[in-house]
């Protein structure tokens, strides 16, 4: 009878150790689902909240050149000087109205290929201290190959490729100002006559992508496609476009939205999100700092476990021994009442 009862209580202990043990290893895997799936949308809301800043940010500087680009491209009705010189009046005051309405602007510019006009060179305004906007004297565009992409990259780059582009960031001439900029070829009769164009401070960029954190060593960047670095916490940027391109880690060259990728030997889970001006707003975190939480409730988890067990099973154990007990003495009656007789 003593070989049952033990039997009973193995049977009785097992069952409650592998519903335990099964309960634990479903309820882990449900946390850290779920933890993989919230730390995800935290990633993309706050892609989606940065993007939001930055495209206004970009968006409101795009739409003031495309309008200029459109006023100037039908306020042009011939390329002599004496035209042109009026032409130059006329989007000088349009350009003016236009960029009081947008926040941001470092400058701002129209400028006439010297290919055109020797005598007609166009405008640029300067806003660096905040105060309003300056004349500055215009670079002399003469001075450079125009086919040379590597300098004077806010006209040489629009003119070549011949369409509207966001430049990545570049210090401009003779301010020593860091900044990106918006630029559209202007043409009459499909011939090309020159640009326009506004400035941004990168630094004011730079502070609305730093503003972006999440946990004690997540933070944002902004790259492209191909993984040129524009803005990093932690890295300089280039001084002029395309020089010295710094490369993004290759695991964010993926296409799809979350991405993991190793930077500094520390491996990091990201999401990205394009901007208007084709550029990645990326928000990383180390994937440490995820998994942390979800070790501390796993652990949570599994001591919970272990404390159920013990106290089911050995209240199992206590049940079992309740249970039996009558039998046994049952058991042992009979008995003592065999050998009597």
């Amino acid at each position: 009878m003593g070989s049952l009862r033990k039997k009973i209580i193995i049977l009785a202990v097992c069952s409650v150790l592998l519903t335990t043990a099964a309960i634990s290893v479903i309820s882990i895997f449900l946390i850290h689902h779920d933890e993989r799936r919230e730390s995800e949308q935290l990633l993309w809301l706050l892609c989606e909240i940065g993007e939001r800043n930055l495209d206004y940010y970009f968006n409101s500087v795009q739409d003031s050149v495309e309008k200029v680009a459109k006023f100037v491209e039908d306020d042009l009705d011939g390329l002599e000087n004496e035209k042109l010189a009026a032409h130059i009046g006329r989007a000088e005051k349009y350009f003016e109205e236009l960029t009081y309405k947008t926040s941001g602007v470092l400058t701002y510019y129209y400028r006439i290929d010297p290919e055109i006009s020797e005598n007609v060179k166009g405008f640029w305004y300067t806003n660096l201290d905040g105060s309003g906007f300056e004349p500055h004297e215009v670079t002399d565009i003469s001075q450079y190959d125009t086919k040379d992409t590597s300098k004077l990259v806010w006209f040489t780059i629009p003119k070549q490729i011949g369409k509207s582009i966001w430049l990545p960031p570049y210090l401009t001439e003779n301010l020593d100002v860091r900044v990106i900029s918006y630029n559209v070829p202007i043409k009459w009769k499909g011939q090309f006559v020159g640009v326009v164009g506004i400035e941004i401070d990168y630094s004011a960029m730079a502070k609305q992508v730093e503003s972006i954190r999440i946990g004690a060593n997540g933070y944002a960047f902004l790259n492209d496609a191909q993984g040129n670095l524009f803005y990093h916490r932690d890295i300089e940027a280039p001084v002029n476009a395309g020089e010295n391109t710094l490369i993004a880690p290759e695991g964010l060259l993926d296409n799809k939205t979350f991405v993991k990728y190793t930077y500094k030997g520390v491996e990091k889970q990201a999401a990205w999100i394009e901007l208007s001006n084709k550029m990645r707003l990326t928000v990383s975190v180390p994937v440490s700092e995820l998994e942390e939480e979800r070790q501390i409730i796993s652990g949570s988890v599994v001591t919970v476990s272990i404390i159920t067990l013990l106290v089911v099973g050995t209240a199992s154990v206590l049940i079992c021994v309740h249970l039996t007990n009558p039998l046994i003495r049952f058991t042992k009656d009979e008995e003592n009442e065999k050998s009597k007789t």
